[in-house]
């Protein structure tokens, strides 16, 4: 960073520019493409946070498959919503028609596309006739609130006849694609667990450079198109984000339910301030009191929020078996932000916190924590709603958790977060013992490496290998551990 608050990058570009979104590649570009080229296929239902692409996306995707699209914003055009309560499709196709000025047939062969549609949430019911009685027409719907619109039991559900895409921020490594990165990308994809150990320290340099420089922009596309147009001048990237966070907090008066947006506003300060840590009964009382509010209420915020997918939960996981899901303990958990961006902002986090230290040793490691929980939440298919778990031993033994634990084809491993190379930690000890498990995986800023190690427990002992990750490849987790 520079005098002037800028990252110095090798081309300077010209000063800022009004807001335009660049043809970002995007996984989710391609798997609408995907989506679109089946034989038989569903109405797509796509979703994710406010702002995180998903109406380029859609844009984008037509314009690549060379295919019209019929977009209709149901927040401007509310009076549609009698014809999708009554399911008169054939009166509605022809009514987008007038609204778009393109003519829309159940044999048309570009894309319906109806946006914003918690505005409208008969839209949804009526996918399934979409589906019965229009097969070969292409639609796909969304909106920024629409998963309380998906919750509310007031609405039929057309299950199994929708397919979901599920959006997040930009990933590490889609972010490199966007910014021109191309020789960060290209590197990152020739490191297989064979060569890590070749790694000259300049490289493992900039690519950690790279890191920062996302921590600091976050993934969230307009955003990423800030840092682009002002040669990443961190003080317009962060006024973005704090516009941003406002926008999010001006959704609250939106949210389903009596609360006050005051309240909610208020949850949301408590919640931000918690990222990455237990989130106990304990911490959930004071929040609550702090805001003049109860648990109940707060339990409510925090479904909501989930619902606009502002937080994700993290959940306790037993371990015993997958999927992870099925030995949960509903009450222990801990929480992640949307964007780690838009998280430094939130809690005013100086930029010199990320740039002057090892991203693990920031604000008490919940930085890096939301960095790697925030990829490994996009790591899987865009059709799999994002979950993540993490291991905590019983109390007794009073050892610290796993951070996270990562299901890849039939095994799961333990990931922590924590500096350097040198030893292992306690949990991961007792994890590997417990579970009988052959390999973990560390991230941190350390140089990448394979070590093997012996776990040790009440003269229990396990062989292990410990994989040590940085940061710049979590995005590769499946790839690296498949080769060990």
């Amino acid at each position: 960073m520079n005098k002037s608050g800028r990252f110095v990058a090798r081309n300077e570009i010209s000063p800022y520019k009004a807001k335009k979104i660049n043809m970002f590649s995007r996984r989710a570009i391609e798997e609408i493409k995907a989506w679109y080229n089946q034989i038989k296929r569903k109405p797509l239902v796509i979703r994710g946070a406010r702002q995180v692409g998903k109406t380029t996306a859609v844009r984008l995707a037509a314009s690549q498959l060379s295919v019209e699209i019929i977009e209709i914003n149901l927040e401007r055009h509310q009076e549609l919503e009698p014809l999708f309560k009554s399911y008169k499709l054939d009166d509605l196709l022809f009514n987008v028609s007038l609204i778009s000025g393109k003519t829309i047939s159940r044999e048309s062969k570009g894309i319906l596309f109806l946006d914003e549609a918690q505005a409208t949430p008969a839209a949804y019911s009526c996918l399934r006739y979409f589906w019965e009685e229009m097969p070969d027409l292409a639609v796909i719907l969304t909106g920024s609130l629409l998963d309380q619109v998906l919750h509310d039991d007031r609405f039929s559900t057309p299950v199994g006849r929708v397919e979901y895409l599920f959006m997040a921020p930009l990933t590490f490594d889609e972010f490199l694609a966007a910014t021109d990165a191309s020789k960060a990308l290209n590197t990152i994809e020739m490191l297989t667990p064979g060569n890590i150990h070749l790694l000259p320290d300049s490289v493992h340099d900039e690519l950690m450079a790279q890191v920062r420089r996302y921590t600091l922009t976050g993934g969230m596309p307009s955003c990423v198109q800030t840092a682009i147009d002002t040669n990443f001048n961190h003080a317009e990237i962060v006024k973005y984000q704090t516009e941003l966070l406002q926008a999010y907090k001006d959704d609250f008066s939106k949210y389903a339910g009596s609360q006050s947006a005051l309240k909610l506003n208020a949850f949301f300060n408590g919640i931000i301030s918690q990222i990455g840590l237990q989130f106990s009964h304990k911490q959930a009382n004071e929040i609550a009191l702090n805001s003049s509010g109860n648990n109940r209420q707060l339990n409510d915020a925090l479904e909501r929020f989930i619902e606009a997918r502002l937080f994700y939960r993290v959940l306790h996981s037993g371990a015993e078996s997958i999927p992870l899901g099925g030995d949960i303990k509903i009450r222990i958990s801990k929480f992640l932000f949307v964007d780690i961006g838009l998280l430094l902002a939130a809690q005013g986090i100086p930029a010199q916190t990320i740039m002057s230290s090892p991203l693990e040793l920031a604000n008490r490691g919940i930085i890096a924590e939301q960095f790697v929980g925030q990829q490994l939440l996009a790591a899987k298919p865009g059709y799999v709603n994002p979950t993540l778990y993490y291991w905590q031993p019983p109390k007794s033994e009073g050892q610290a958790e796993i951070d996270f634990l990562y299901e890849s084809g039939n095994m799961v491993y333990p990931v922590e977060v924590k500096s350097g190379t040198g030893g292992t930690i306690k949990s991961l000890h007792s994890y590997m013992v417990k579970k009988q498990a052959e390999q973990a995986i560390r991230i941190s800023s350390a140089k990448p490496s394979l070590q093997e190690h012996v776990a040790k427990v009440n003269k229990t002992a396990k062989p292990f290998r410990l994989i040590n990750l940085p940061f710049y490849l979590v995005n590769q987790i499946d790839r690296m551990v498949g080769d060990v």
